[in-house]
């Protein structure tokens, strides 16, 4: 039995027992459950948004965290059903969707095909590193990495990331030249993905860490 199994069991099995104590909570989301129509689905969000402040809110919240669920999941899988049919655009939106979620395998997959269909655009070469860099793959996601940075020489996110794969393959020097030369390009890349703050924690990190291998070797 998988993740989201269990959680559908428990989940009915909650239902069940609240049902026997008379509860209607649930009667509006059963109906979305076994309709799930968009009519039913804006019923049934709009009554348990309305139900927040009263006394059965934590069962709204529960009806509602089942409901989204439920919707991003049917979206997931058209989305993949019908991937050859996405523009790029929405291809690579999907991809860092699956990114975001944890589905590295799957994010990747896309984003090989963007670099074979677009060599030339930075970002599915970043954001497959950060990918393969999740996964723990650090030597493919150096190459990938680096790609990014080959075919625009000014995406700042992509040096601190190469930086952060440097360092998790224990070549600080290197990770501190990729994160000092990122710097220079700081200003000129308007995407904000890091922080100043998480910049500079990386950048005394790396000093730190060099610090300590510099007093070992001697």
């Amino acid at each position: 039995m998988n993740r989201n199994q269990i959680i559908a069991l428990v989940f009915f099995i909650a239902v069940s027992l609240f049902g026997q104590h008379g509860s209607n909570d649930f009667e509006v989301y059963m109906n979305y459950q076994k309709e799930p129509a968009t009519g039913n689905l804006i019923k049934a969000v709009e009554y348990y948004n309305e139900q927040l402040e009263g006394n059965t809110k934590y069962t709204a919240h529960l009806m509602l965290a089942n409901i989204f669920q439920k919707e991003f999941q049917k979206n997931m899988n058209i989305l993949q059903e019908e991937l050859d049919s996405l523009s790029t655009g929405t291809q690579f939106s999907y991809a860092n969707l699956l990114l975001e979620i944890g589905q590295f395998e799957k994010s990747i997959t896309i984003y090989d095909k963007l670099n074979e269909n677009f060599p030339k655009w930075s970002c599915p070469w970043r954001h497959k590193g950060e990918a393969l860099l999740k996964m723990e793959s650090y030597e493919k996601a150096e190459v990938a990495t680096i790609k990014a940075i080959e075919v625009r020489e000014d995406h700042f996110d992509a040096y601190v990331q190469l930086a952060r794969i440097r360092k998790s393959l224990g070549k600080y020097n290197e990770a501190l030249q990729a994160l000092e030369k990122g710097l220079s390009y700081s200003e000129s890349d308007t995407e904000e993905e890091i922080s100043n703050e998480e910049v500079e924690a990386l950048h005394n990190e790396l000093l730190k860490l060099i610090e300590k291998t510099s007093n070992k070797n001697n």
